[in-house]
């Protein structure tokens, strides 16, 4: 149960919204007129410098953790670098009011904003991209064909070397960068790269001491005015933990984890970042929890709690501001802060321990969209941990996910690592397994490819039916099409000519971001960039990978089996008769529909032929883009995910031949269409498993929703742990299930206040189900609420 600190203070996250501020703004403007002309990287470093050094420097009451990327409470950045001025002004009134993700906006702030961003009109990294890219590719982007990554976006995600972190300080990784800078002779303009990356390395580090410095004294200045002694005594402890971290190594479990929100707070400073995760928390903060708690008994084990706590109500702060698109295709304000507990050490042993529980236990009285927790499993784990998970999903929290070490140590071996880095896995993005310690740098998505759309195509000889315009490859007529492999072998093609359009657009942006936005500190605390003397943009990482997604797989699986039996099997209509049917959404065609919909096969009911299409179609997409190299001589990597694309991919899309009508949303992530998994839980686990992901190198996200009937008592529970073991001896990788009923989500719709702590998972995140739009909130209504126990 939550203490009377923690309850204001999550009472406060409740009652707030998210708001844009000016301030980074300013500042970064500011320095950029003043630095321009230096070294690319020492002009970077030196902006995020001038900014720490300048801006505020924000403790608020009851905090324990401290550091804002902000000046305001639940405050988001605007970074005009990457992000077109454009929309920010256009959009600056729409913020407060618009459905999909909004933010307040103070009088103050929107003037600053609107006379700051004069300076940058046509100069952000979106506003590059439309000149550079090619033409075509451009329009598919525009017509929700693809996307292309890194177009309005930082190019890494990063999950960092938190042990070397802890044990070295920033001091040590400047004495590091010094001593390399010392033995380089600057002979080519290789080397010279290098010295000048090294150097910004330092001036950034310089630029973080600087602001713990400054936070040391705003909190000494509050003490001196405190005439509350536990909150002077505390102010005075953040004081003294500020002037150790991050220059030093930490000496307490309170000063590690202020250590750690320092080096993460400041990757959102650097850039307009998401997906940076905690990593394996429980392992690298154990020496400091085991000194603290167990050996020296400093503190009790309700202190740890509460200041673990008071950590998580700090990753509760952190934002993206996004423009509507992004906003309904990432819906929720999610920034994916991934905290592992539990799974394998290095070389083989359970890495559970105490923390594990705590970590979980914080999670559980919070009940709070951030960090988003992960349980690693394996043939080792305690039966306590998948139970103590367990019991917090049957509470409705739809907090943790689960993950299979077996499936996800493949996945990392695929990149290339030793069984010890694969063993020491640990998420880079969403529900990617990277080779862990801090060693990969998981490039955001390098694009999405829309099924729907390549299924339009395929049946009108590349021509896309909503504009009329020739935008796929001429595959034939398809009325002449003889059978469903001559159908299927259209389609590949299709689908490897979006894709290798991605790679292309992708690696132009890789280019861009090379020679224009290195990103320095987030680099620098990722293993091998410091060794080698380059950003991860450049391929300083020790792993590189890039994303390459999908929206609609289930869809078309289900569209390809429609056809097989309805046209070419049966010879219930003709392909003809489907293509008019689908061209005109069915209008007068409901029977067609419902035959389309209900005789073939669909994915999620343990259907081998079915289910045997699936994963054909998403090996063959594997099988390809994993061979292919990216712009920094890292590789592609493949995942079955979505996040919340497959309602703008939906939404530009028509009719198709699963039944699905026109403007729908595609399936959710790996998981089949909404409302067509019909033959029980266990049925759905086994067919989504089925499609081996164990070859996919970035994994296949996971949505499961039960009725909370059907999971009530200990029954229930075993039937919850029964899914997740079948799911994982069939070979997934990832799940995570909501336990919520529909009519809870429809009353939420219509009565969001009384519902403001209601959690649901979207995709490798969550989000609170009231700050969904209608669009969002549907798409989980619409997923199939199981009932019945498994086992």
């Amino acid at each position: 149960m939550l203490n009377e600190r923690l309850q204001r203070m999550r009472n406060k996250l409740w009652d707030s919204r998210p708001c844009i501020t000016a301030e980074r703004l300013v500042l970064a403007t500011e320095a950029y007129k003043k630095f321009a002309g230096d070294a690319i990287p020492v002009f970077r470093a030196e902006v995020v410098n001038y900014i720490m050094e300048h801006m505020t420097t924000l403790i608020m009451e009851d905090e324990l953790i401290v550091g804002t990327p902000t000046n305001k409470y639940r405050g988001a950045n605007l970074h005009p670098e990457f992000q077109s001025s454009s929309w920010y002004i256009s959009d600056i009134d729409d913020f407060p009011v618009r459905t999909k993700d909004p933010y307040d906006v103070a009088p103050e702030d929107r003037e600053q904003i609107l006379e700051t961003l004069k300076y940058w009109e046509g100069k952000s990294m979106e506003d590059y991209s439309k000149t550079i890219l090619p033409p075509h590719i451009e329009e598919c982007i525009q017509d929700d064909i693809i996307t292309v990554g890194l177009r309005n976006g930082v190019s890494g995600e990063t999950t960092c070397d938190h042990e070397k972190i802890l044990t070295v300080g920033l001091k040590g990784y400047m004495d590091e960068c010094r001593e390399n800078i010392a033995k380089t002779v600057s002979a080519c303009q290789e080397d010279q790269e290098k010295i000048n990356y090294w150097r910004a390395c330092i001036i950034q580090c310089q630029g973080l001491i600087t602001y713990a410095h400054r936070m040391a004294e705003e909190a000494e200045r509050q003490a001196a005015e405190c005439s509350d002694e536990k909150r002077k005594k505390e102010l005075l402890t953040i004081a003294e933990n500020c002037r150790v971290v991050p220059e030093n190594p930490p000496k307490t479990f309170q000063q590690a984890l202020q250590m750690i929100w320092f080096v993460h707070v400041y990757f959102h400073i650097e850039v307009c970042t998401t997906a940076n995760g905690f990593g394996r928390f429980d392992q690298y903060m154990w020496p400091y929890y085991k000194k603290d708690v167990i050996d020296e008994q400093n503190i009790t084990k309700d202190e740890a709690l509460e200041m673990l706590e008071c950590f998580y109500l700090k990753a509760c702060e952190v934002f993206e501001v996004r423009d509507k698109w992004y906003a309904t295709s990432f819906a929720g304000y999610p920034m994916w802060e991934i905290l592992i507990v539990g799974g394998q050490t290095p070389d083989g042993r359970d890495a559970t321990n105490e923390l594990s529980y705590l970590c979980l236990e914080a999670a559980n009285q919070l009940k709070t969209t951030q960090p988003v927790m992960a349980v690693r499993l394996w043939d080792g784990s305690p039966e306590e941990l998948i139970r103590k998970g367990c019991e917090m999903i049957q509470d409705g929290q739809a907090n943790p996910g689960f993950f299979n070490d077996k499936a996800a140590m493949k996945m990392a071996l695929g990149k290339g690592c030793t069984m010890e880095e694969a063993r020491d896995w640990t998420i880079v993005g969403c529900v990617q397994p990277g080779p862990g310690g801090g060693t990969t740098d998981g490039s955001p998505d390098a694009g999405y490819v829309n099924m729907g759309k390549m299924i339009e195509f395929v049946l009108h000889n590349g021509v896309d039916p909503s504009t009329g315009k020739l935008m796929g490859l001429q595959t034939g007529d398809p009325r002449e099409f003889k059978n469903i492999d001559e159908f299927k072998d259209a389609l590949k093609k299709q689908i490897l000519h979006h894709y290798e359009l991605v790679a292309t657009g992708y690696k132009v942006m890789q280019s861009v971001h090379m020679t224009k936005y290195p990103v320095i500190f987030a680099s620098m605390v990722t293993k091998g960039c410091v060794e080698s003397g380059k950003s991860v943009q450049h391929g300083g990482a020790k792993y590189s990978t890039a994303g390459m997604y999908i929206t609609g797989a289930a869809n078309m699986a289900d569209s390809i089996v429609a056809i097989e039996k309805c046209v070419f099997e049966d010879k219930d209509i003709t392909m003809d008769q489907l293509i008019k049917a689908l061209d005109n959404n069915f209008e007068g065609e409901e029977r067609m529909r419902q035959l389309l919909l209900n005789k073939p096969e669909k994915f999620g009911n343990d259907k081998e032929h079915v289910d045997g299409i699936y994963r054909e179609m998403m090996h063959f997409i594997a099988d390809h883009v994993q061979t292919w190299p990216d712009a920094r001589g890292g590789r592609f990597s493949f995942n079955v995910h979505s996040q919340t694309v497959n309602v703008s991919h939906g939404a530009v899309c028509g009719a198709l031949p699963d039944g699905r009508l026109a403007g729908e949303a595609f399936c959710d992530n790996a998981s089949p269409m909404m409302g067509r998994d019909v033959s029980g839980p266990t049925a759905t686990v086994k067919s989504v498993a089925s499609m081996g992901q164990e070859a996919f190198h970035d994994g296949a996200l996971f949505n499961l929703r039960f009725d909370p009937k059907g999971v009530e008592g200990e029954k229930g529970l075993a039937s919850i742990e029964g899914v997740i073991k079948t799911y994982f001896d069939h070979g997934g990788e990832h799940i995570q299930i909501n336990v919520v009923d529909t009519e809870t989500l429809k009353d939420a719709q219509v009565h969001p206040e009384k519902y403001k702590g209601l959690m649901v998972r979207v995709a490798g995140y969550m989000a609170y189900f009231t700050e969904l739009d209608k669009s969002a909130q549907d798409t989980i209504i619409y997923r199939t609420a199981h009932f019945e126990n498994a086992g």
